[in-house]
């Protein structure tokens, strides 16, 4: 039998990835039927179908989930050769795909991207929201190079390596009783309602720890589907929330509507940490990589107090 080529593995996770044959061929520059015939070479030459198509797209196969699994770390272990040379050099470059939490994410990589590109202008970096399983598997499986999450619960696999814990603030409405407070004790969430994401967010399985032991409401019929989406409602005085720091200096500093209060409990964080494969050839550019993260978030957080 002959071997499949990378090419028609990057094609099928291409398409794998996006479910859609137009999407694909545009992320890889290829004609649709050029990206079809790959895919169709790769399924002879595995003798299996890999894709069912229709209308809406493509969806995988059952074998061709455990075909996707194989080939997303088949790529990534070629990626990594050249990565070998690149760290040996003291040169991070190329493409580093990263997955981040959306909680997280879009608050601290404006941050960061900046000083990437003016130390490292070789590097490619492809940035893509997710949830904090997902990411872990994604790393796992290869769809992504290195995760921005927080502690995960199942390191099996992974190289975990701690950045910052990042503390965690009580939002409530500006005409809230509490909102003249410096900082408030636990005990003060006791009997009151409290907003949070939906169920799959890290921080929404947090929270919901935080508020059971404190004796607080869970509104359950109102979960937000976004940090946004909670701070409208606590501004609107349906309840309170736990935001994160870094969205409390980027969303709520000078928001006219919602104030963020210091929570005095040593529970009241999370740990942000940088994940990759166990193994990877890239592990130097990933700790320099995790270096420049630390260092920018510290000096977000400096001044949150």
């Amino acid at each position: 039998m002959a071997q499949p080529t990378l090419k028609q593995l990057e094609a099928f996770i291409a398409v794998a990835d996006t479910g859609l044959f137009r999407l694909a061929s545009e992320k890889l520059n290829l004609s649709q039927p050029a990206l079809s015939e790959q895919i169709a070479q790769l399924e002879y030459r595995l003798g299996a179908r890999l894709l069912d198509r229709d209308r809406r797209g493509a969806r995988l196969t059952p074998v061709g989930a455990r075909v996707a699994e194989r080939a997303r770390r088949i790529l990534a272990d070629v990626r990594g050769l050249d990565a070998i040379v690149r760290s040996a050099a003291g040169n991070l470059g190329g493409l580093v795909r990263l997955g981040a939490l959306p909680t997280l994410g879009p608050y601290l990589m404006p941050h960061v991207v900046p000083v990437l590109h003016k130390r490292y202008p070789e590097l490619r970096l492809y940035v893509r929201e997710g949830a904090g399983e997902a990411l872990e598997e994604g790393v796992r499986s290869g769809q992504y190079d290195v995760a921005l999450s927080v502690k995960p619960y199942r390191p099996e696999g992974l190289h975990v390596l701690p950045l910052i814990e990042e503390r965690l603030f009580l939002g409530v409405a500006r005409d809230d009783p509490a909102s003249g407070q410096g900082a408030i004790g636990p005990d003060a969430l006791a009997g009151r309602d409290v907003l949070t994401l939906e169920h799959g967010h890290r921080l929404s399985e947090l929270v919901r720890t935080f508020a059971r032991d404190a004796g607080a409401r869970l509104l359950e019929d109102y979960q937000g589907t976004s940090l946004d989406g909670l701070r409208q409602m606590v501004g609107m005085g349906v309840g309170v929330s736990l935001f994160p720091a870094l969205y409390v200096r980027s969303e709520i500093r000078n928001d006219r509507a919602v104030t963020a209060l210091a929570l005095d409990n040593a529970d009241a964080r999370r740990q942000i940490v940088l994940l990759w494969r166990e193994g990877s050839p890239r592990e130097g550019d990933y700790h320099e990589l995790a270096g420049i993260i630390r260092d920018r978030a510290e000096a977000l957080l400096k001044d949150m107090g």
